[in-house]
């Protein structure tokens, strides 16, 4: 019997091998941007999280006369960053794990949390349950597994152990000892724990652990970044090593028939035999797949980087309807892929030797392989052989390269990015990681922090990030982002109040309130700077206080160091040494026409002098000391 890994159901495995290929069955539309993780409830819902921040619950109707359709039932908010975990309760309730660094627990008819666990001090990447005793277990970036206890909402048990960043946890389920369970991360170990105990280390693998899956009576499943997945006793030997793609794997898991299936950059679902190495099914999407997930009656989900989830089935009657299977296959065929992503796939490209399309009259040799051809036109173009169909399906279009950026090979300190520059500084390269969504001010700063680069490359760095991602939009959650993490770690009441709580939201520990609320500049502000006082070495003199203001506006007029720097200054300056947190939380300034928090300036002070994270003393006394409070600019 197998036990999947997201529900914690118990399936068996002696029911001969299905042989009818998927189909795609509907298409849950709804996410904003990637879906980074699913997974089923026990009576066939389906649970996704994404990088908008939200959490969707879907309701499949399997008796439609088209086939299946899915139903977004509810949307959970409460992160203030992307949800790259989720998970189902014991009691069926939904939980979900955040880049904010917090795990929600839902009360998933009432659309709100029941509980927010905080500990983690790092992104948490995976949340499994264990089905025998209902706890729940934790991964995160902050090297470290926990274990939570749900009925008081608790950790009672945090795993340390590993050299880089968590990206998997799987409890074992066993009734004699329940604390006992697997982590993996990106020291590229597996590690077994009994409460707090490291039992065993896992080595065999060459990059990061992605996912762990268990095989009951066997042992357990492991996928990582070198494309393989590796089949483990628990005393320590690997059993079986399978190349699953030829980029990177990011989630494994167990089919009730007992087939195996991945997930990978390469855009692709893949069954394969659990008995072999024979690839069963390959599937592709029109984008990355970051996670997928057997279903109770043996569909699947999978979850895109196209912003939605395809429900893929063998039952003929939830197929879906011809049309959108057409328009789902022309949309595959449509994609434009990078060269350099492309030679990841099928190794060295050399345009000018591709055969003509009459090159795809010779069958293909196995599920899942690839071969590249020239169109009428001279377009290179991508395709897959279906075993099931007996044909070459496009893929897409084979473009030119990236210039710059490392397509398929995101990993950077044991963690993900979606790009990985290269920069030139002085004729070093260095490794600049980044994501969609973030601050390319932020990240710039960053990366001369981290390299110890002089401060007047900001805007040379800062300007080659936003050249080189196009269409990104700096994201700041559902509500406010908190300036000081980058990451909307905290958020403020909808009323400015600072209340805390799970419903309320999190006190801002660096404005001791919940006052930070980006706003266009009242009239009449002026813009500061000039000679009248010492020039901030990170602000270029971008702010002052209420005593000397007057002084700024003057010599702005006059076309001051601002002015000239196209910095400008926006907030109420005369409340600056009357209410100092919440109006120096207000003040914004503008660089290179990006707009961006004052507060920005706090973490730089915080970095020179040694500190990770302001205490609470120190994010209340910080506004009035920067502000002066004697006058002039600081």
């Amino acid at each position: 019997r197998i036990l999947d890994h997201s529900s914690g159901r118990s399936m068996s495995a002696a029911d001969p091998m299905p042989t009818e290929p998927f189909q795609l069955s509907a298409i849950l539309t709804g996410h904003e941007q990637d879906v980074r993780s699913v997974g089923p409830f026990a009576d066939g819902q389906v649970i996704t999280g994404s990088r908008d921040a939200t959490v969707r619950v879907w309701k499949v109707d399997s008796e439609s006369a088209d086939g299946a359709s899915a139903t977004c039932t509810h949307t959970l908010s409460g992160h203030t960053h992307f949800v790259g975990a989720v998970g189902i309760t014991a009691a069926g309730e939904a939980l979900s794990g955040s880049n904010d660094k917090h795990i929600i627990i839902w009360n998933t008819e009432a659309a709100a949390p029941a509980h927010v666990l905080q500990g983690h001090t790092e992104p948490v990447t995976c949340v499994r349950v264990s089905p025998s005793s209902g706890q729940l277990f934790s991964a995160s970036w902050d090297k470290t597994a926990r274990v939570w206890d749900l009925g008081s909402a608790s950790c009672v048990a945090v795993l340390k152990g590993h050299e880089a960043a968590l990206w998997a946890v799987q409890p074992l389920g066993e009734e004699a000892a329940s604390d006992r369970c697997l982590t993996g991360g990106g020291d590229r170990t597996i590690k077994l724990w009994a409460g707090e105990t490291c039992e065993r280390t896992y080595e065999g693998h060459s990059d990061v652990v992605r996912d762990l899956a268990l095989l009951p009576g066997a042992g357990f499943l492991s996928c990582s970044n070198d494309a393989t997945v590796r089949m483990w006793e628990l005393g320590g030997e690997c059993l079986r090593v399978l190349q699953a793609s030829e980029t990177f794997l990011y989630s494994v898991s167990v089919l009730p028939g007992g087939e195996w299936l991945t997930c990978s950059e390469d855009r692709t679902v893949r069954v394969w035999a659990g008995g072999s190495d024979d690839c069963v099914q390959s599937i592709t999407h029109p984008a990355t797949v970051w996670d997928c997930a057997p279903l109770p009656n043996g569909d699947i989900v999978a979850g895109c980087a196209d912003g939605r989830a395809y429900l893929w089935t063998r039952a003929a009657g939830r197929a879906a309807p011809q049309a959108l299977q057409a328009g789902f296959k022309d949309e595959v065929a449509a994609v434009a892929m990078p060269a350099q992503q492309v030679e990841g796939m099928v190794g060295d490209l050399d345009v000018s030797q591709l055969a003509s399309e009459e090159a795809l009259a010779q069958p293909g040799e196995r599920e899942g392989q690839h071969k590249i051809v020239k169109d009428e036109g001279g377009t290179p173009m991508l395709y897959t052989w279906s075993m099931a169909k007996g044909t070459w399906e496009k893929i897409g279009e084979v473009t030119g390269s990236s210039g710059g950026t490392s397509l398929g090979k995101r990993m950077h300190g044991g963690k993900e990015y979606d790009y990985l520059f290269d920069i030139d500084i002085n004729g070093s390269m260095l490794k600049l990681p980044f994501n969609r969504g973030d601050d390319p001010w932020w990240a710039a700063q960053q990366f001369l922090w981290n390299n110890d680069i002089d401060q007047a490359f900001l805007d040379q760095v800062a300007n080659f990030v936003i050249t080189n991602t196009p269409g990104n939009q700096v994201s700041s959650g559902p509500r406010n982002a908190d300036p000081f993490t980058s990451g909307g770690s905290y958020r403020p009441a909808a009323n400015g109040a600072g209340s805390s709580g799970a419903n309320g939201g999190n006190a801002d520990p660096f404005t001791s309130s919940g006052a930070y609320r980006p706003g266009a500049a009242p009239e009449g502000v002026p813009s500061c700077g000039g000679s009248s006082a010492p020039q901030d070495p990170w602000m270029r003199g971008a702010y002052t206080t209420a005593q000397g203001a007057a002084a700024a506006a003057a010599a702005a007029s006059a076309g001051s160091f601002a002015e000239q720097h196209g910095i400008t200054l926006t907030g109420d300056l005369g409340e600056v040494d009357a209410t100092p947190a919440t109006s120096f939380a207000a003040l914004r300034r503008t660089v290179g026409g990006v707009d961006q928090p004052l507060p920005t300036a706090v973490a730089h002070f915080l970095h020179k002098r040694g500190f990770d994270a302001p205490s609470p003393i120190q994010a209340q006394s910080l506004p009035l000391t920067l502000a002066g409070g004697g006058g002039g600019a600081v």
